[in-house]
């Protein structure tokens, strides 16, 4: 079903709860921002509460004074603070409700694991918290299948897809000399099987998102960091696009595999270049039926890679690759569903 004119007459405006818009860095104020941009092209004003201080009464009032149909909490635990606990998120829900306003609750991410002491004590208290949210939201929506039979029945599944704007037109013939790396910071990015690869392939590597001094610095990636390596910084989301599609390969392992959450792997994809990444605990079969290369281990990962970098890429895959890509993951159709449920179509 999609949303007609009467649906955007009903309601010219819906509020979006992201808190840093837009000046912070990260997955999910670059998914706000592309949201605000999709729905404004549908005639839709997004009203986005930002700030921790502000007061959920007020704001909650506001959006139904100026008759918004849907309220949209971006989750994820330490958004909203430093433990990754705060009523904010339940609060505007319950206020919403109160209100008539529907509530649409998107989880980029539920509770950390227990896997270390201190998160033994915050994982449940972050399950509870999170499971007393989506029971007052209409609707509760997860990148992740497994997230998704974790967060109970009616759980749908929406992956975010690349939050870079729209892909310039491809190139032809690839032009970088090493493999590519996008987002070194990434969260579970798994930088064992990167360095695997880099050694089995002998070509070096091309970083986009840090320099050399921000790779140094990193915890993680710091200790990675060779001096061949060709770190470009931060670049604008159309030059980071222009980059990838003059790529070979991109190496995108996660510790817990590929899933539509990890826009850096789907911004290479976007562009149709060759990618190898990772299965894992949460890895979405969705991508074991399309282009992506795909490994269960380090030594495997390396394998793949060197193969890949050595195969010279079929004629039309590049292509094929866009369509797989835009037939699962095109950002205007997966915001234009999420705008059904928050309008309630």
């Amino acid at each position: 079903m999609g949303v007609g004119s009467a649906d955007v007459a009903k309601s010219t405006s819906v509020a979006i709860l992201s808190p840093g818009y837009p000046d912070a860095l990260g997955g999910v104020t670059d998914h706000t921002a592309r949201l605000v941009d999709h729905f404004a092209e549908r005639g839709i004003e997004s009203d986005v509460l930002a700030t921790l201080d502000a007061n959920p009464d007020d704001a909650t009032r506001r959006w139904a004074e100026k008759g918004a149909r849907g309220v949209l909490i971006q989750y994820v635990p330490f958004l909203y603070g430093r433990r990754g606990l705060s009523r904010l998120p339940e609060t505007v829900a319950s206020l919403a409700r109160r209100r008539a306003l529907r509530t649409v609750t998107f989880v980029h991410e539920p509770w950390v694991p227990a896997t270390r002491l201190s998160w033994l004590v915050l994982s449940p208290l972050q399950r509870h918290q999170l499971h007393r949210l989506t029971r007052r939201s209409d609707v509760t929506v997860t990148p992740v299948p497994r997230w998704a039979e974790l967060l109970g029945s009616g759980t749908e599944v929406l992956p975010v897809g690349s939050t870079l704007g729209d892909p310039p037109p491809i190139v032809t013939e690839p032009a970088l000399d090493a493999p590519v790396v996008f987002s070194p910071f990434a969260a579970g990015l798994n930088w064992d099987w990167i360095i695997t690869a880099v050694d089995a392939i002998g070509e070096g590597l091309i970083v986009v998102g840090a320099d050399a001094v921000q790779m140094r610095r990193h915890a993680t990636a710091g200790r990675y960091l060779r001096a061949s390596w060709d770190c470009r910084g931060r670049l604008l989301g159309r030059d980071v696009l222009a980059t990838l599609g003059q790529a070979s390969l991109v190496l995108a392992p996660f510790i817990d595999g590929i899933t539509g959450r990890r826009t850096s792997a789907l911004a290479a994809l976007s562009m149709g270049v060759r990618t190898v990444s990772s299965e894992g605990a949460l890895f979405d079969g969705v991508f074991g039926e399309g282009p992506v290369s795909l490994a269960e281990t380090r030594d495997e990962f390396g394998r793949t890679a060197a193969e890949a970098w050595n195969t010279p890429d079929p004629s039309g895959a590049r292509a094929q690759r866009i369509e797989w890509y835009r037939t699962h993951f095109d950002p205007r159709m997966l915001d234009a569903r999420l705008l059904e449920l928050l309008l309630g179509a």
